[in-house]
C-alpha cells in the first residue's frame, strides 16, 4: 500500500469510529437544549401564576391583619379587665389569631412591658395638669 492510500485508509477508519459517537452527542446537545427551554417555560409560568396568586390574596390578606394598636389594647384588656395572668394572654391571643387577623402573637414578656408602659405613658400625660385629678387607674377594684 501507498502512503497515500494509507493515509486515505486510516482517515476512513477514524470517520466511522467517530460518526457514532458525535451522533449520540449531537442528540444529547439538542435534548439538553430542549428540556432546558422547557424548564425555563415552566419556570416563567410558575413565576407568573405566583404573582396572580399574591395580586388576588393582597386584597384579602390586607383586609384580615389588625393593627398593632388594637392588639396592644386587646391584650391590655384582657389583662386588666379580665384579670388572666400574662401567660394566658398570650395563650388566649394564639386562639384568637386566625379570627382576629394576628399575624404574630406577642410572648408574655411584650405583654409585661405593654402594660408597664401605660402606667408611665399616663404618668408623662399628667405632668402638665398638676392639680387636677387623673382618671381613674386601670388596677382600681372599685
Amino acid at each position: 500500500m501507498s502512503q497515500c492510500s494509507k493515509m486515505r485508509h486510516s482517515r476512513n477508519q477514524w470517520k466511522e469510529t467517530s460518526k457514532p459517537g458525535g451522533k449520540g452527542e449531537r442528540y444529547e446537545r439538542r435534548e439538553k437544549a430542549r428540556m432546558k427551554a422547557e424548564h425555563d417555560q415552566l419556570t416563567q409560568a410558575l413565576k407568573a401564576s405566583e404573582t396572580r396568586v399574591r395580586e388576588l390574596a393582597a386584597p384579602l390578606s390586607g383586609l384580615a391583619t389588625r393593627p398593632q394598636v388594637d392588639v396592644v389594647h386587646l391584650a391590655r384588656q384582657l389583662f386588666l379587665e379580665a384579670r388572666i395572668s400574662f401567660r394566658a394572654v398570650s395563650r388566649v391571643l394564639a386562639l384568637l389569631a386566625w379570627a382576629l387577623g394576628i399575624q404574630q402573637v406577642p410572648c408574655r414578656q411584650t405583654l409585661i412591658k405593654w402594660v408597664i408602659r401605660l402606667p408611665l405613658v399616663r404618668i408623662d400625660a399628667a405632668r402638665p395638669w398638676r392639680g387636677l385629678p387623673l382618671d381613674p387607674a386601670p388596677f382600681a377594684t372599685a
